[in-house]
């Protein structure tokens, strides 16, 4: 397989944060980013593979701040490295109040 630069598998994910991805304080639980982050990396992935990935492994996932109800979240993910039968995908979220910015 020929060489791809890093913008060939760049994605961008984003998404309003609603009642039903939070708990009742308002704040987004953490699962529901888990889950825009596993769907970006994958698409970031499939796209540098060309042809069906899984998640194997998450490295690390640190959470920095909170993230609340009407936030739009979006994860941009990238191909980090690429072996013989694995890549790593590199993604990174951040949240915004679309009211305050």
């Amino acid at each position: 397989m020929e060489s791809k630069p890093v913008s060939a598998s760049k994605t961008t994910f984003s998404q309003s944060m609603l009642p039903s991805d939070a708990n009742p304080f308002g704040n987004v639980h953490g699962g529901e980013v888990m889950k825009l982050i596993d769907s970006c990396a994958g698409a970031a992935a499939s796209r540098h593979a060309r042809t069906r990935v899984v998640t194997a492994r998450l490295d690390e996932l640190s959470f920095l701040a909170p993230v609340y109800v009407g936030d739009l979240v979006t994860a941009k993910a990238s191909v980090n490295d690429v072996g013989t039968k694995s890549l790593e995908v590199g993604v990174r979220v951040e949240a915004e109040n679309t009211l305050t910015g």
